[in-house]
């Protein structure tokens, strides 16, 4: 649940132009970062690899989960593809719908029960997190098997948080947790909101896809140690 909403706070400032900030974020692990907010409406040509990988590749009938400011679905929708921005933030449909994607819903990705199937379904900027927890990974493909159609995928963007254990001892591996999973900060304006996030590394995806009856590929990995992988039916 939502409650400051402070992402969609950050992205409602800067396009309409009332006194942005930039985001600070963090975690249980991770000293705090700047996310400068411009970099969350940035041009397909200032994109990640990865993020411009899936979205060359993306086909069909497309859904953006997570969509945000819509620069996946605006840059998709200007090639002329089909697609639906999925996202649960009010004030980020609202300056969606104002960016003129056309598109637009609404939802929690697990409550969303359309009447139709997607050839192309988007998990961009670490968005298999969204099961907030690595022992709630098979949510994800219980739903991935109801909203793609029998010849689609999934592009999973994720990253393996293994390097911080392994760079330094001071981090312990956790023994009765997911090591992936973190209490994530998000600072904006004197304020702070927490939740629940996971970085599910790829042999862990591959396992629990298999068991749900999904075969997968490996497409990209980053010197920074995220990676792209596709997600189908056997």
């Amino acid at each position: 649940m939502i409650k400051t909403d402070l992402f969609g706070r950050a992205l409602h400032d800067y396009w309409y132009n009332q006194e942005p900030e930039d985001l600070i974020t963090w975690t249980h692990l991770t000293e705090p970062e700047i996310l400068p907010t411009d970099y969350l409406f940035r041009d397909f040509d200032k994109m990640p690899y990865v993020e411009q990988l899936a979205l060359k590749k993306a086909s069909g009938n497309i859904l953006d989960i997570g969509a945000g400011s819509g620069i996946h679905s605006l840059w998709l929708q200007q090639q002329g593809r089909q697609v639906t921005a999925l996202e649960y933030s009010k004030l980020s449909c609202q300056l969606m719908a104002d960016r003129g994607i056309y598109q637009i819903v609404q939802s929690d990705f697990f409550d969303y029960n359309p009447n139709i199937r997607f050839d192309t379904l988007l998990f961009l900027m670490n968005g298999v997190g969204i099961v907030k927890k690595a022992k709630y990974l098979d949510r994800l493909f219980l739903q991935l098997k109801k909203l793609l159609t029998p010849t689609g995928q999934a592009f999973l963007h994720s990253s393996d948080l293994k390097y911080l254990y392994e760079s330094d001892a001071s981090f312990k591996m956790p023994s009765k947790t997911y090591y992936g999973d973190v209490d994530f900060y998000i600072g904006y304006k004197n304020q702070t909101e927490q939740f629940n996030w996971t970085y599910i590394d790829a042999n862990t995806l591959r396992v629990v896809a298999k068991q749900q009856g999904f075969k997968t590929r490996l497409l990209h990995t980053s010197e920074e140690g995220d990676f792209l992988m596709s997600v189908y039916f056997k």
